[in-house]
């Protein structure tokens, strides 16, 4: 195990099998053959090719378009050939920023390979011997890396919040971080990555966080998807993602990028330059 394996792992990925998503004229996703046929059903809503899957252009505006895959995505449930909903909605769009086309249940982006963006805050502490990092422990109840160790504070980008609003929200709720420390977190870039899944292909722009900590400070989750959390040095954290796989997926690459920032990872790593790449596969 090393560094560079944790991005080829969130790389790993294949067109094969699987259709554009197409909505408004525009190639947002993508599903799998599998799903797509299913989707014939409503064919009063979607044109099934194999070109894609297209919401018809009668479905003319981001209302109707939401509504029609709310009623398809739920008898898809019930078949079991789409995860339970959230009732959490996000954008889709062919670009961050982009026009958004329609909002889908966050259960649902990979199943139709839509663009996901999130929040994620690499927590630390300035001490005499260097930086402490703080990391959470997922809870066992969660559905993705149950009891995985992740980033103190992450969470997706829901419709009609900025990614500032964000950052304030998903630090109160998972660590009870107050909104005049958690306003103080820097931004710090983009992680991009594409991974093939049970349910589909994600696609999934994570924007980075460094938010500095009180040395006082002890975090507490409000929101039951963390159990509990734990303060190391950021070298020992990074010994842990170098030889381990005990971090969620995608923690992996926040932290790498958190040491090659703050020089814990050097240039004359020899993976230094092609870490530095990967780490933004796609933009």
């Amino acid at each position: 195990m090393g560094f560079y394996d944790h991005i080829e792992a969130c790389n790993a990925h294949s067109y094969d099998g699987k259709v554009p998503f197409i909505v408004d004229g525009t190639k947002v996703g993508y599903v799998r053959d599998e799903l797509a046929e299913l989707m014939t059903r409503w064919n009063h809503y979607f044109n099934v090719t194999g070109n894609g899957v297209e919401i018809l252009k009668s479905v003319k505006d981001v209302e109707e378009r939401s509504k029609a895959l709310a009623e398809a995505g739920a008898a898809l449930v019930v078949r079991q050939a789409l995860p339970r909903n959230r009732k959490e909605l996000c954008p889709v769009v062919e670009r961050f920023g982009g026009d958004v086309k329609m909002r889908i249940d966050r259960a649902w982006l990979e199943s139709y390979g839509v663009m996901s963006f999130g929040v994620h805050l690499n927590c630390y502490v300035e001490t005499p011997r260097g930086l402490d990092l703080w990391v959470g422990v997922r809870s066992k109840s969660r559905e993705v890396a149950p009891g995985k160790l992740d980033n103190m504070v992450a969470g997706g980008l829901p419709v009609g919040l900025s990614l500032a609003e964000n950052v304030i929200k998903e630090a109160a709720e998972e660590a009870s971080v107050p909104e005049d420390i958690a306003k103080t977190a820097r931004s710090a870039g983009v992680i991009t990555y594409m991974l093939d899944t049970q349910n589909g292909m994600r696609r999934d722009m994570l924007f980075v966080y460094d938010l500095k900590l009180p040395a006082d400070f002890e975090p507490v989750n409000t929101d039951g998807e963390v159990s509990g959390f734990v303060k190391w040095p950021a070298q020992q954290a990074l010994r842990v993602v170098e030889e381990t796989d005990e971090f969620k997926f995608n923690a992996n690459l926040v932290i790498i990028d958190f040491a090659i920032r703050h020089g814990l990872i050097a240039p004359e790593h020899p993976d230094y330059a092609r870490l530095i790449k990967g780490l933004r596969a796609w933009v």
